[in-house]
């Protein structure tokens, strides 16, 4: 294939990015392409619009075209993602060096760097990680903690950019020296000012209806939403320098105000920390009973560190014996009304509260599916008991999803009724 013609003297008619993303990995679905999650997001609260997104497998010919497509239409930025590695399926450097008619060079103050790392770690370097220092002529290494360099070379008017497809060390790579540089080479980029409103218990189409006044569009700030198991994040973006932010700080509070005490955290912290923090705040224990979660809600308390602080532990009573003899559960009750049923909620909290010293406890109970549902007490029916300083709360839950899914909206579901129940005693959300 012949190189790309000289485009000397061209410019990109928007501040556009375009991401190729390289390995069979990412096509037969074995791998998550989190990486172009990450990177979209980060273009574009840098002020550049990412235009198109590409998964290629490892064969020369295809990289080489895609880049050679990509060129073409002038992005001022182009992202290599993978292929940076030493085995022969790691082809993102030739591929690379063939579309932009550079040759490879060999580098061997980038080979001992390599050679370091393996000897930090106790090990000796393969002669096949040679090939990690080659170059295409003309590139730029990026600093690396990894085994695998990166490059950035220009293509004008397009900064070519390479990195590892390892999550950790292209973000790593990325924010210590890519974004420093496209901010050095590009000081008229509008940089995206985002807020981040978190929400639990509202789908999309909700949150839509009650938002419905705004403007979701406008010329200068536009939302957006985000839905997953632990709820819908709406997203305000608006570019520009005070006058951005000032007109963030009147959408968010409205956004807030109509979205009421479903609004859990305005930044990145999760529903569990939200919890979690009250309840240190509050100087509370709690205590889990679950059946259908199998463990979930602790988990997810657990999964914040610090948690020992406010967390006692919990009871996984999956079998009915387990919750009488253990929960104190009634024999009659469960009899009378089921295990899936309000009562039992109820009294799972309570037994729980009362087993472990705790003033504050959760409960679930439910079916999870796939099988199990009947026309009274389908699949997804789930009950969640809430016992804050001996007040109980039991919440009716008809959730959907496979049986995974059913079961972490559950657990998200209990702590979040622990947290507007305490919210409320607190005040004002932070």
């Amino acid at each position: 294939m012949s190189p790309l013609p000289n485009r000397s003297g061209a410019r990109p008619a928007n501040h556009t990015a375009e991401l190729i993303f390289t390995g069979d990995e990412l096509l037969r679905g074995d791998v998550v392409n989190t990486n172009q999650t990450y990177l979209g997001e980060r273009l574009l609260n840098l002020g550049l619009f990412p235009t198109h997104a590409l998964c290629v497998a490892d064969d020369l010919s295809a990289i080489v075209s895609a880049i050679k497509d990509s060129l073409a239409r002038l992005p001022m930025v182009l992202v290599l993602s993978g292929g940076l590695g030493p085995t022969q399926d790691d082809l993102t450097r030739e591929a690379a060096a063939e579309a932009l008619g550079r040759p490879l060079e060999f580098h061997p103050e980038l080979l001992d760097q390599i050679r370091e790392r393996f000897a930090s770690r106790g090990l000796v370097m393969s002669e096949v990680n040679r090939k990690q220092a080659l170059l295409p002529r003309g590139a730029t290494a990026l600093p690396f903690r990894g085994t695998a360099p990166g490059f950035w070379l220009e293509e004008d008017p397009t900064l070519v950019v390479a990195l590892p497809g390892v999550p950790w060390e292209l973000k790593e790579m990325w924010e210590k020296s890519v974004e420093p540089l496209l901010e050095d080479r590009s000081p008229g980029l509008e940089r995206t000012r985002v807020r981040r409103i978190r929400t639990f218990g509202l789908g999309e189409s909700v949150i839509a209806d009650l938002l419905s006044e705004l403007d979701w569009r406008g010329p200068r700030v536009t939302i957006g939403t985000r839905a997953a198991l632990d709820g819908v994040t709406v997203i305000l973006r608006a570019k520009g320098g005070q006058e951005a932010e000032q007109q963030l700080d009147v959408l968010e509070r409205r956004v807030v105000e109509l979205l009421g005490e479903r609004v859990f955290s305005l930044g990145s912290e999760t529903l569990p920390e939200v919890a979690g923090s009250l309840l240190r705040a509050q100087r509370r224990k709690v205590a889990v009973a679950e059946s259908c979660t199998g463990g979930l809600v602790g988990k997810r308390f657990t999964d914040v560190p610090g948690s020992s602080e406010y967390f006692l532990g919990g009871v996984i009573s999956y079998d009915n014996r387990v919750k009488t003899e253990i929960l104190g559960v009634p024999p009659k009750l469960l009899a009378a009304k089921g295990a899936v049923s309000k009562e039992v909620a109820a009294a799972m909290a309570e037994g729980v509260a009362r087993l472990l010293g705790a003033d504050c406890a959760l409960s679930t109970t439910g079916i999870a599916g796939p099988e199990g549902g009947s026309e009274e007490k389908p699949v997804g029916l789930v009950y969640v008991g809430c016992v804050v300083a001996g007040a109980i709360e039991v919440e009716r839950l008809r959730l959907f999803g496979d049986r995974e899914q059913i079961r972490e909206r559950a657990a998200y579901s209990a702590i979040d009724l622990l947290r507007r129940r305490l919210q409320k005693q607190s005040g004002p959300r932070p």
